[in-house]
C-alpha cells in the first residue's frame, strides 16, 4: 500500500510536469527553420502526442489502484470517462487548431491582408485556446470523480511532495494558458468551479475517509493558479500577456 502511494504521486507530478512543459517550450523557441516553419512548431507537433497518453495512463492508474478497496461506481465511472474523452477531443482539437492558424497567423500582414490575418486571429488567439482550456478542465475532473471516495488515511511525506510539487506546476500551467491564451474570463471561473468541487467532494469523504490525493492535488492546483491570477491583475492592473510585456 505504501509503494502505490508513493506511485500515485509521482505520476501526478509527471501530469503535472509534462503539461506545464509543453505549453512553456514551443513559445521560446522562435528561430525559423523554414519560410514558416519555426522550431516550436516542431516541438509542439509533439504535445499531444506525450501530453495525452501520460493522462490516460494516470487515470487508469488511479483507477486500478485499490485505496481501502473502494472502486468506483459504475456511473461514477462511467461520466468520468466520459469526461475524459470529451476533454481529450477538446484538448486535441484546441491544439492543433492553435497551432495551425498561429502558423499562419505570422505570414498574414494586418495592414495588408485585414481579413486573413483576422481570420487568423480568431481561430488562434480565441476559438483554438477556449478549446484547448476547457479541455484542460474536463480532464482534471474526470480525475476528481473517478478517485472519489477512494482516499487513503493518511499521505507519505515523500508523496506530499510530489503530490503539491505536481499541483503547483498545473496550477502555473493553468496560468500561463489563461493569460498568454487571452481566456482568463474562462479560466478564473473554471478554477473556482474547481476549487469548489474538490471542496465539496473533500469533505463529503472526510466525514467517514481520510485524504484524497488526486482531490489534493487539483484543490491545489486550483488554488495555486487563482492566487497567481489575483498577483497578476494587481500587479499589472489587467492580465497582459507574457508577449506584451516582452518575455517571450
Amino acid at each position: 500500500m505504501h509503494k502505490i502511494k508513493i506511485e500515485l504521486g509521482q505520476w501526478l507530478f509527471l501530469l503535472g510536469f509534462v503539461i506545464v512543459t509543453f505549453h512553456m517550450l514551443p513559445a521560446f523557441f522562435k528561430r525559423f527553420i523554414s519560410t514558416s516553419l519555426t522550431l516550436g512548431d516542431v516541438i509542439d507537433f509533439a504535445t499531444p502526442w506525450v501530453v495525452l497518453p501520460v493522462v490516460f495512463f494516470v487515470y487508469f492508474r488511479i483507477y486500478q489502484t485499490k485505496i481501502d478497496e473502494t472502486p468506483p461506481s459504475r456511473f461514477q465511472y462511467a461520466m468520468s470517462k466520459v469526461l475524459l474523452v470529451a476533454g481529450g477531443i477538446l484538448y486535441v482539437d484546441g491544439h492543433g487548431l492553435h497551432l495551425s492558424a498561429n502558423s499562419l497567423a505570422r505570414l498574414f500582414d494586418k495592414d495588408q491582408h485585414p481579413e486573413y490575418f483576422n481570420a487568423a486571429y480568431l481561430l488562434d488567439e480565441i476559438i483554438s485556446h477556449y478549446m484547448w482550456d476547457a479541455g484542460v478542465f474536463l480532464i482534471s475532473m474526470a480525475f476528481v470523480i473517478v478517485s472519489f471516495r477512494r482516499s487513503t488515511k493518511s499521505l507519505s511525506t515523500q508523496n506530499k511532495f510530489f503530490l503539491f510539487v505536481g499541483a503547483a506546476l498545473f496550477g502555473f500551467s493553468f496560468v500561463i494558458n489563461g493569460i498568454e491564451g487571452q481566456t482568463v474570463v474562462f479560466i478564473i471561473p473554471a478554477a473556482l468551479c474547481g476549487v469548489f468541487v474538490c471542496v465539496c467532494l473533500q469533505r463529503k469523504e472526510s466525514q467517514s475517509l481520510g485524504k484524497n490525493p488526486v482531490t489534493q492535488f487539483f484543490l491545489t492546483a486550483y488554488l495555486v493558479s487563482l492566487l497567481m491570477f489575483a498577483f497578476w491583475g494587481i500587479r499589472y492592473s489587467g492580465f497582459p500577456q507574457f508577449s506584451e510585456l516582452g518575455w517571450i
